[in-house]
């Protein structure tokens, strides 16, 4: 049996080293979009971007929140420790003074966590339909001027 020889081997790799990063460069070019489509997209852009910051903000409130309700929690545990057992009257002063309050407040904390998740849901999938529908695309650079020049009264 006949082996090729090494300079044969080498050539072929060398060629296929060349030829496999451009195979895998040959990607469709992206859709060139009109300037009425980039401005859709612009928006979208725009618009998840104050949606995001909103939710950082919520989110910061929400943390907030969370650490006061843990820090009274706190508080009620002790109190709660200084009544002895047979004060019953004592401890449903305590219930109802501080307790029941404070689980008022635990459960709008809780509907309030519910609400920020479906909301950060939501803009999750408004970031996925966003990337999946201007993701991939090119435009015209004096098309992007014009729209930011647009733009530029509706912020003043």
């Amino acid at each position: 049996m006949k082996f090729p020889s090494t300079t044969a081997t080498i050539s072929g790799l060398l060629l296929a080293a060349i030829a496999f990063p451009a195979a895998l460069a040959q990607t469709p070019p992206a859709k060139v979009v009109t300037r009425d489509e980039l401005r859709v997209c612009m928006n979208s852009e725009a618009a998840l971007a104050a949606q995001r910051k909103a939710l950082e903000a919520r989110n910061g409130q929400n943390t907030a929140e969370t650490d006061a309700i843990r820090a009274e929690q706190q508080q009620l545990a002790e109190e709660q420790k200084l009544i002895r057992e047979e004060e019953t009257a004592k401890m449903e002063r305590f219930v109802n003074r501080r307790v029941k309050p404070h689980n008022v407040r635990v459960q709008a904390a809780k509907a309030s966590a519910e609400a920020f998740r479906a909301d950060l849901e939501a803009l999750n999938k408004g970031l996925l339909a966003h990337n999946e529908k201007c993701g991939g695309i090119s435009f015209k650079a004096e098309d992007k001027e014009a729209i930011l020049k647009e733009r530029e009264p509706a912020k003043n």
